[in-house]
């Protein structure tokens, strides 16, 4: 290429490239990311299409930071202290935010819940079987735990 048909990419300073330079700073995405790995309670907040606020409970939750569509009675075992399992369920949304152990599944007619967090494995292996029973509406069972969270899923 001749310097006659240089496409003057290579020009260094004058006016002309400061009118050229961008203006928009990209903003911090989290200024509590500090490195520590320490977990967050942050949630999903929006309802996936077709399910309405009031089906389960309404938004109450929302300024715990919880989930805004609360569990129905079927489900709110979990909360009394006890074990259940919930059979035959459709896993129609996941969650999922760039924090350690911190990813969710949407049950409609339960809500938002909260995979179990005691280790990376845990939470890796749940999402994945909770993405694949939404990518097949197979039948999706898990097991709720005192805690809230699903602790064991089943999918075919």
């Amino acid at each position: 290429m001749s310097n006659d048909q240089d496409c003057n990419c290579r020009k260094s300073g004058g006016a002309d490239n400061a009118a050229q330079m961008p203006s928009l700073q990209p903003g911090n995405a989290s200024t509590s990311n500090s490195g520590d790995n320490s977990m967050s309670d942050s949630s999903p907040t929006l309802i996936p299409g077709g399910a309405s606020a009031d089906a389960g409970g309404g938004n109450a939750a929302a300024t715990t930071g919880a989930p805004t569509l609360g569990p129905n009675t079927l489900a709110q075992s979990a909360s009394g202290g006890q074990t259940a399992w919930n059979n035959n369920k459709r896993a129609s949304a996941l969650w999922g935010i760039n924090q350690n152990r911190n990813s969710w599944v949407y049950v409609p007619g339960v809500g938002w819940k909260k995979f179990a967090n005691n280790s990376d494995s845990a939470v890796v292996a749940l999402t994945m079987l909770a993405a694949n029973a939404k990518q097949s509406q197979g039948n999706y069972s898990y097991r709720d735990e005192a805690d809230g969270m699903i602790h064991e899923t089943y999918v075919w």
